[in-house]
């Protein structure tokens, strides 16, 4: 072991190991310790390391400690001399212990691999070979990652092209959200879906307070909501619509009740085709304050009906078919239906495409008064059949097939097969290196297993 003016120089057979504190006497060398197999490394330029020829020892340092394996902090203390936050039961004991007041206190950074891997169990569950990433945390029981936060964001993930948060799981919940006072989860876009739902079951569940009734014979949907006590779907709108079913095959929208109505509406009901229904009822207040059921009269042809009253004249009286009315019907193509509210010989019409005169039988001149109905075709009803089949069941809802969950290992192999996909040639590159570097040995430092710590 050597000394120069501005460091420790340990000389080898083959590599001389520098401790090497910088080149400037300032107030803030570049470095107070480092660990290069040349004995002028490059200081032009350098930032963090010093430029130089790769390593060629396995260690660059190894340290053991009872409280902290290697303890550092960085920047300047704060007022008080604090160098960092106070400790707590997660930073009190721990292999390398980084702080700081106005700086990182760790900081993980990789071109090729991994920034920061963090594991807690001892046999960490199968890992995909998946892209480079920033964070890595694994767990065998427990969470791989967990943010905490009690005025801010506990976990935030930001991106400009891809995704900004992705979950993924095999069993489980990909995303599970849960607050006491506001949204479990919350989504948000200035140009797309705030909340986007994608799978082979339903794309995105909602459940309040307690699931309701679960059919077996629905189908998988892209959106599913139930409740037991309150209501499943609801939606809203103060401009627009507030609920918008659209189907090419099925059903633009399915109502079905147990033990109630299918479907309940507060308002007027707007349909612009057809309906059809087995029965079609009024509903009509009567005296005694109670609601009474009044029904429709069918017809296997589509009519307009229109009524009125008049009274003859010397035996004869001219009626004007109603100006509004003759506009929707055929022209000239209607019935008259007569009502005498007297005694007379008989009543009989005479028809024209705007108007009808009524006659009394045998040349009579009597005045008696009537009553008439008239029924007309409908003018904007074409091609219309008589009692025309209805012999095409309602389609029903296909039954609900569910997918098989992914095993683990199936999981993991998809996994990497999209992994696979993604990888640019050096990531690839850096994957063989990887696994052409031997395995470092079990321990660093010999000795005996630490005993428990105290505090």
């Amino acid at each position: 072991m050597t000394t120069q003016a501005n460091g420790f120089l340990a000389t080898g057979y083959f590599y001389d190991f520098l401790a090497y504190s910088g080149d400037q006497p300032t107030w803030a060398p570049t470095w107070g310790f480092v660990t290069s197999t040349t004995k002028d490394p490059d200081t032009s330029n350098a930032d963090v390391f010093p430029r130089g020829e790769s390593p060629m020892f396995r260690f660059g340092g190894s340290f053991g400690g009872w409280r902290y394996g290697a303890a550092a902090y960085g920047g300047d203390p704060d007022d008080n001399g604090n160098v960092g936050p106070a400790v707590n039961d997660y930073s009190s004991f721990a292999g390398v212990f980084g702080t700081g007041v106005y700086v990182t206190g760790v900081a993980g950074t990789s071109t090729n691999g991994v920034g920061v891997y963090g594991q807690t169990g001892d046999i960490p569950p199968p890992v995909p070979n998946m892209s480079p990433a920033a964070v890595v945390g694994l767990a065998n029981p427990g969470n791989g990652v967990v943010g905490v936060s009690t005025g801010g964001t506990a976990v935030w993930g930001v991106t400009y092209q891809g995704d900004g948060v992705v979950a993924e799981s095999s069993i489980g919940r990909g995303v599970v959200g849960s607050s006491y006072f506001n949204c479990g989860v919350a989504g948000y876009s200035n140009r797309n879906f705030g909340v986007l739902g994608q799978s082979g079951d339903s794309g995105v569940q909602g459940v309040s307070l307690s699931p309701g009734p679960t059919p077996a014979d629905l189908p998988i949907a892209g959106v599913f909501g139930t409740s037991a006590p309150n209501v499943g779907v609801l939606g809203t709108s103060a401009q627009s619509v507030g609920v918008a079913g659209i189907s090419d095959a099925l059903f633009g929208v399915y109502g079905r009740s147990n033990k109630n109505y299918a479907g309940f509406f507060e308002g007027n009901l707007f349909v612009r085709d057809a309906i059809f229904a087995g029965t079609k009822d009024a509903i009509v207040p009567f005296p005694d304050g109670s609601k009474r059921l009044l029904h429709c009269m069918e017809s296997p042809e589509h009519w307009f009906e229109d009524f009125g009253a008049a009274r003859l004249k010397r035996g004869r009286a001219m009626v004007k078919l109603d100006v509004d009315f003759a506009k929707v019907i055929k022209r000239g193509d209607y019935k008259v239906f007569l009502t005498p509210e007297g005694d007379c010989r008989g009543l009989y019409v005479r028809k024209s495409a705007a108007s009808f005169e009524v006659r009394e039988f045998a040349g009579g001149k009597s005045s008696v008064a009537f009553s008439y109905r008239i029924v007309g075709r409908r003018k904007d009803i074409r091609d219309h059949r008589r009692f025309a089949k209805f012999d095409v069941p309602v389609p029903t809802p296909a039954p609900r097939a569910r997918r098989p969950s992914l095993t683990r290992a199936a999981f993991i192999a998809d996994l990497e097969r999209q992994a696979r996909a993604r990888a640019t040639p050096s990531m690839r590159r850096s994957d063989r290196e990887a696994a052409a570097t031997p395995p470092a040995p079990a321990r660093l430092i010999p000795g005996g297993r630490p005993p428990a710590r105290r505090r």
